[in-house]
């Protein structure tokens, strides 16, 4: 029990920086025509390659280990702020790791 006591905080900063990096490439994918003007007609692209989901899919799965190691980096940066601090800094941390991987993934289906 004392080792999941002290285990508890860094799974809490990981899946913080996972959650937000996936909400991230998801938001990527809802602005995606606007970043990436390539894409002019999504659903002529989408019926010959893979759904738009299945895109944001693979792109949140290749970007899932660096969204955890961001998140448990971001989370242990702030020591002296407190739990709100460091959840914050998680985030921010889940976010940074997750913007390369998901521009790229995007990119690759961006029609360019």
């Amino acid at each position: 029990m004392r080792m999941l006591a002290k285990i508890r905080p860094y799974v809490l900063f990981a899946f913080t920086g996972w959650a937000a990096g996936c909400l991230t490439i998801l938001g990527l994918g809802l602005i995606w025509p606007a970043i990436f003007p390539g894409l002019l007609r999504g659903e002529h692209n989408f019926s010959l390659g893979p759904a738009m989901f299945s895109i944001l899919g693979v792109a949140a799965l290749i970007a899932s280990p660096a969204t955890l190691i961001g998140g448990l980096v971001g989370g242990r940066l702030p020591k002296e702020g407190g739990q709100r601090e460091q959840i914050l800094m998680a985030i921010l941390g889940g976010i940074f790791a997750a913007m390369p991987f998901g521009c790229a993934g995007l990119w690759v289906f961006s029609g360019w």
